[in-house]
């Protein structure tokens, strides 16, 4: 056989392949609302127990990272509160003594820096035991100039939202593996699917962070690890940064949708944690939007995000020109 008939016939395969996906879709779809709705009635994913489990928090120091070691403390779980700025994680681990009789201590760490992880590994198995719980919530949200952003800032977001979690995994999956069980949550954003204007480093390192997490999950699956869940979190803009808050208040985000707040976003987190949840959009209605979005064509995508942003960031541009 010919190279050429070959390749002709392996396209033939890939487009009859194509339109059997496409008739059974609507199928698919209908099979999966139902097992998530059996699921919730019949509470089939019941919540596993973390009481006793050590959970490493990244980022933990103040915001999110903080609302999370707080929820998690609530379930029963160790905290390790591991911020680069390590008078915020002191106050963090205060405040979980103030209120839980669990364990937790604070580390400072570079979670860019391959080598301070497992150092950071080693200091919270001899201080809290083995480390279950991963919590990748370290970030860098913005620029300081997010119009002209110098390439040092840049490669920072890189390192902090993206390249972190190869190191994280690297350090801390292997011990999971071990013990055949394990959580690991990573932080992504809405803007991993909904890519905002003059945020491309944000939304590219946020898109890649939820890739990861799905390639992870496949490969946990070919192994057979299937008590080491894998949950990504999309959610929109939340009122724990000051800088995101005022940001959101100047271009009038909060008109299409309110602020979320680190504590209801906490509790869903760790909720879908415990129960095996793969993706957890914040809004809920988010997980439906971007489905639906991705329909369409790019440059339609493109249109309707910009439909619903364009006066805003205009707006934006000229506040600061």
């Amino acid at each position: 056989m010919s190279e050429v008939v070959r390749s002709t016939l392996v396209k033939l395969q890939a487009i009859i392949a194509l339109i059997g996906l496409a008739a059974i879709t609507p199928l698919l779809i209908l099979v999966a609302l139902l097992g998530q709705l059996i699921a919730k009635i019949c509470c089939c994913s019941a919540p596993k127990s973390i009481a006793g489990e050590v959970a490493v928090v990244t980022g933990a120091g103040h915001g999110l990272g903080r609302a999370i070691s707080l929820e998690l403390a609530r379930k029963g779980c160790h905290i390790a509160v591991v911020d680069i700025n390590v008078s915020g994680a002191e106050d963090t681990v205060k405040q979980i003594q103030d209120i839980y009789k669990v364990r937790a201590k604070a580390y400072k760490a570079n979670v860019t820096n391959y080598d301070e992880l497992v150092e950071l590994n080693s200091k919270v198995v001899e201080d809290l035991g083995p480390v279950t719980v991963l919590v990748n919530n370290a970030g860098v949200m913005m620029h300081r100039n997010m119009f002209n952003p110098d390439p040092v800032d840049v490669q920072l977001m890189i390192n902090v939202n993206l390249s972190s979690h190869f190191w994280t995994k690297l350090v801390f999956l292997p011990k999971m593996k071990e013990l055949r069980k394990g959580f690991i949550v990573t932080i992504s954003s809405l803007a991993g699917v909904f890519p905002l204007p003059y945020s491309a480093t944000y939304s590219t390192t946020k898109s890649g962070a939820l890739t990861h997490m799905r390639a992870l999950r496949m490969e946990l699956a070919l192994e057979n690890q299937k008590d080491i869940h894998v949950t990504t979190v999309l959610p929109s803009f939340l009122r724990t940064n000051s800088d995101v808050t005022q940001l959101t208040h100047t271009i009038g985000f909060g008109d299409l949708y309110p602020l979320l707040t680190g504590e209801e976003v906490a509790q869903r987190i760790v909720t879908g944690m415990v129960r095996g949840e793969a993706e957890i959009s914040l809004p809920r209605m988010a997980a439906i939007l971007y489905r639906l979005i991705l329909i369409f064509p790019a440059e339609w995508q493109d249109r309707i995000i910009l439909l619903f942003s364009r006066n805003k960031f205009k707006k934006l541009r000229e506040e600061h020109s």
